[in-house]
């Protein structure tokens, strides 16, 4: 797992680190701006053979820029350093680079103070060009000033340029912030990824994000990592994904029973219980309302189907409850949720197999809004809960816009006063259990589409089947579905239907088990 800090966080982590290894800043700048150089030269320049502007800042950013610089103009490109602050205003680390730079006998470098956007419109006279941003970095926060507010605007309204920011873009230090920052295409973030770059005006403002090492190996990070925060990886996912014994049956491959579906909702039903059958349960019980037995038995082949008592509305009654908890109690985990609506008499049902039935559950869609007025049911019971933001806002009392503003402490402050393990469909999804705060890496757009979450609920609940991992079943769970989204991508774009993806689980689940077969066979 990639550890990732806020911010002003990662600055402490830094510093701790520093003293801990007994190296200097000026060594870790050295680490960082050459690296930035060699990556800007193997995956930009080799695409954009342009000249390179790099608007730098006073503090270590601007550093890191100067180093850039240095190895940019060593190497024979074409390197404009546009210094927004006078000499006389640069301290520490950044100084010391920028004598090194001005001392450099390099034929293509030019060096130049500029006091507004008006300068640089002057300076950066060619139609396409690299701008590399090293002005500010994360220990920024607030808003720029009118000089800089209006050298970003210029940055970001400039035509035909590549930009490529240097650890953060500039002026951004949060994921939600409603202050201006420099628009990159490219952000090389340094150590660590930082929160404010993975989500929301935050991810938009970053583009593509690669961390660069600082000659820190990222464990070192992991030491002052305080609250947390992990970007899940594909190596995390193999661990998690079950292999079948020669020797197993259906019914040692994981139980799902599924309670789903209601009139006019019977594709939620169908979607959850293929996604869990597809993810590699061994057997898939659908419980839906008795009315919608004859289209269920015939849409679900595979997937046992159990005709339940239905209230007027066609929705699940408390009629068979007891039917319904010896069949929780077959089971190795029971999904609730998709499409049961918010009928009354469903959600008390609902509320009642939670306080009565000792088992796992994944609990879904409207299946959530039954704990609006009793959260205190979910403490401590074997539960993933897989809100998306609206509903988990409706279960906390808050809005979608404040969900969005504090969405990390709102989903840990909940996870850890329930003790349930929280999926919070977000852009990107995270997860929250056990103390920790899992930020998935896979998935896009194409995933923003009717009956995808359904198909997430199915998939969880299979893998929950089948290892009894909570945790690592939901954050699995989310990757898979993920992985999934961004290979449909590939093909069908935003065009990408539900359904797509319980037709491409078996592929995508196979490179885990093969790529697990693989590394267990060397480690041999």
């Amino acid at each position: 797992m990639k550890n990732v800090f806020f911010n002003h966080e990662v600055l402490d982590a830094e510093k701790k680190i520093i003293l801990s290894l007994k190296v200097s800043s000026g060594d870790l700048m050295e680490h960082a701006g050459s690296n930035s150089a060699s990556y800007i030269i193997d995956h930009v320049l080799i695409h954009y053979f342009h000249p390179v502007y790099i608007l730098t800042g006073k503090g270590n950013n601007a550093g890191d820029g100067f180093v850039i610089a240095r190895y940019l103009a060593s190497a024979g490109f074409e390197v404009t350093v546009l210094s927004l602050y006078k000499e006389d205003e640069l301290k520490g680390d950044a100084l010391i680079n920028f004598e090194k730079l001005k001392k450099l006998k390099a034929e293509k470098l030019k060096i130049v103070y500029c006091n507004d956007a008006d300068d640089l419109k002057r300076e950066i006279n060619v139609d396409e060009k690299i701008i590399i941003d090293a002005v500010f970095g994360v220990g920024f926060k607030g808003e720029p000033d009118e000089r800089m507010k209006s050298i970003i605007e210029f940055v970001n309204d400039m035509k035909n340029k590549k930009v490529v920011s240097v650890d953060v873009p500039s002026g951004l230090y949060d994921h939600d912030q409603k202050t201006i920052c420099i628009n990159a295409d490219l952000t090389l973030t340094m150590g660590t990824k930082k929160f404010a770059e993975l989500f929301y005006a935050g991810k938009e403002s970053s583009g593509k994000v690669e961390v660069l090492n600082i000659g820190v190996d990222e464990n070192e990070f992991k030491k002052y990592n305080e609250r947390k925060i992990f970007e899940i990886e594909s190596d995390d996912v193999k661990k998690i994904i079950p292999q079948r014994k020669t020797d197993s049956n259906k019914y040692s491959n994981g139980k799902v029973f599924v309670l789903a579906g209601s009139r006019g909702l019977t594709g939620a039903a169908y979607l959850c219980s293929m996604a869990a059958l597809r993810t590699g349960s061994g057997a898939v019980v659908a419980g839906i309302p008795e009315s919608l037995s004859p289209i269920m038995a015939v849409k679900l082949t595979e997937v046992m189907t159990l005709a339940l008592s239905e209230t007027s509305e066609a929705t699940l009654s408390l009629k068979d409850f007891d039917k319904i908890s010896e069949k929780i109690k077959w089971s190795d985990v029971t999904l609730i949720g998709p499409g049961i609506s918010k009928n009354k008499e469903t959600l008390e049902l609902v509320r009642r197999i939670i306080k009565e039935c000792d088992s796992h559950f994944v609990i879904d869609a409207d299946a959530i809004s039954a704990f609006k007025e009793d959260p205190e049911l979910l403490r401590n019971r074997k539960i993933i809960l897989t809100p998306h933001i609206g509903e988990f806002g409706n279960l906390i009392g808050k809005t979608t816009n404040e969900i969005k503003s504090n969405f990390y402490q709102y989903a840990k402050d909940f996870s850890d006063k329930y003790e349930v393990t929280l999926v919070l469909k977000n852009a990107p999804t995270i997860i929250v259990s056990e103390q920790s705060f899992y930020i998935n890496s896979t998935g896009r757009e194409n995933l923003a589409t009717a009956g995808t979450g359904d198909v997430l609920s199915g998939i969880i609940a299979s893998l929950y089947s089948q290892t009894k991992d909570r945790t690592g079943s939901a954050y699995a769970g989310v990757y898979l579905h993920g992985m999934c989204g961004d290979q449909l991508y590939k093909t069908k774009g935003n065009s990408t239907i539900a359904g797509d993806l319980i037709d491409l689980l078996p592929e995508v689940k196979k490179y885990f088990d093969t790529t697990k077969k693989l590394s267990e066979h060397r480690s041999r």
